[in-house]
Order: structure tokens, then C-alpha cells, then sequence
């Protein structure tokens, strides 16, 4: 998958669809925010990458971002500026990350590809287009269940929000028939782990769905009540904490 050129066009996306609000529709799936207040953080997210990718440091969050207006046009800037940033710098360049796993260059493009599907996802809905109001390919979901699931599982769990796993658990990509089974890692912390040995038997519960239904459920995009889940592992694993 080119992330970069799918980066491109969520950004892209994204910029039409707050260009056509008025900024202060509510983001039912982001409590108590606006598409004004979804645009700032996403401009903002793209600012920090940028910066982090330039000067190879590892910087916190950002904070105290001036956000001209209109703030569409602020965003579609700070989402050229990005691109043009990962375009620049050789995937393979040791670049940090939050998450301390993957640390070349190419950890960012991804990892902006999938912070800006998932809010065009927000901003469809608070447009009120729905659920399908941008569908998401197939190949791009998988992808993002993957680094919900290698990535984000780890960083839950470093931040003391382990997500509630008990055992090993599968999620099955019906449409694709693609699989990752998830355990723990023998570790102090008891980590999960994604398990690429293709042993998928011995499993205590699975988790059925569409690679896009996978996807925008474990992000909490998606009802979860439409995904088929068997066995109590995998119950309590989606009642827990999966993502920030």
C-alpha cells in the first residue's frame, strides 16, 4: 500500500467535507467537540508529525497552536506542508514515534493516513452522510486493524490502559478472509501482542466482521454490536480500552 498517496487523499477528502460545514455542527463519535475543533487537532496532529519528522526528535504533543481562519484553508495548508515533509525525508531515516516500535520514517505517513481516515469518517458523520459517507477500501481497513493492533495495544498498555485481554484472541476479516490473533506477551506488563506465527488454533474468542467494520470498530467508528463475537475473551476485550 502507498500511504502517502492515501494519506493524499483523506486529506484531500477531509478538507471538502469541512470546507462545506459551517464548523459548528457536533462530532457525535468526538463528545463534545465541533468540525471546527476536529479541524484544529487535525491540523495540529499533521504539524507535530511534520516537526518530528524534520528534526528527528522525539517532541511532545503540541499545544497552543494559532489556528487561522478560514480554518479549512489552515488545514488544506498544514496537510500540503505534511506531505511534502514525508516526501522529503527517506522512509528508512531512524525517525522516533510515540509508541517506540518502527522507529524509521515510514511509522508517520501511515500513522497520518489513519488519523485522517478516521476523522473524515468523524466529519461525514457530523455532516450527517452517515456511516458510509466515505467507505473504506478493504486494503487500507486491514491495514489499520493491523497497527491498532501491534501498535496501539502496546501503547495502551504503556500508558496504564492495558486493553482487557484474557488469552488469545482472533479477528477474522470476513471479505478478505485475512486473520491476526492477538495473546499476551510474556512480559512484567503482560503486553498483547499480534501473533504472525499462523497458529490459530487454541483461541479462547474471535471477532467477525468486514475489514471495514474490524476497523472502524475497534476505533469506536462502528457500533460493535454489529460484529459477529464469539467466546468471553473477545466480549471483554471490546468492552475495554483499545485506543486513545
Amino acid at each position: 500500500m502507498d500511504h502517502v498517496l492515501e494519506l493524499g487523499s483523506a486529506m484531500h477528502r477531509f478538507a471538502e467535507l469541512t470546507s462545506a460545514a459551517f464548523g459548528t455542527e457536533p462530532v457525535p463519535t468526538c463528545p463534545g467537540w465541533t468540525v471546527d475543533d476536529l479541524t484544529e487537532h487535525l491540523g495540529t496532529v499533521h504539524r507535530w508529525a511534520a516537526a518530528i519528522l524534520l528534526s528527528g526528535q522525539r517532541l511532545e504533543d503540541p499545544a497552543g497552536v494559532h489556528v487561522t481562519e478560514p480554518r479549512s484553508e489552515w488545514y488544506s495548508a498544514t496537510a500540503s506542508a505534511l506531505l511534502e515533509v514525508v516526501r522529503a525525508v527517506p522512509a528508512d531515516e531512524p525517525t522516533p514515534n510515540f509508541a517506540r516500535v518502527r522507529e524509521t520514517a515510514a511509522f508517520w505517513p501511515r500513522r497520518q493516513m489513519h488519523e485522517t481516515t478516521i476523522h473524515v469518517v468523524d466529519a461525514s458523520l457530523a455532516l450527517g452522510l452517515g456511516p458510509d459517507g466515505w467507505p473504506v477500501a478493504p486494503s487500507l481497513a486491514a491495514d489499520g486493524v493491523e497497527e491498532v493492533l501491534s501498535v496501539f495495544f502496546a501503547r495502551m498498555t504503556a500508558r496504564g490502559q492495558r486493553p482487557h485481554l484474557r488469552g488469545r484472541v482472533r479477528f477474522h476479516a470476513t471479505d478478505l478472509d485475512l486473520r491476526w490473533v492477538v495473546g499476551e506477551a510474556p512480559d512484567s506488563m503482560r503486553t498483547p501482542v499480534l501473533q504472525h506465527d499462523g497458529a490459530y488454533t487454541g483461541i479462547d474468542g474471535e471477532v467477525r466482521g468486514t475489514a471495514a467494520e474490524l476497523y472502524l470498530g475497534l476505533w469506536g467508528r462502528l457500533d460493535r454490536a454489529r460484529l459477529a463475537v464469539d467466546g468471553a475473551a473477545a466480549r471483554e476485550l471490546l468492552a475495554g480500552p483499545l485506543v486513545p
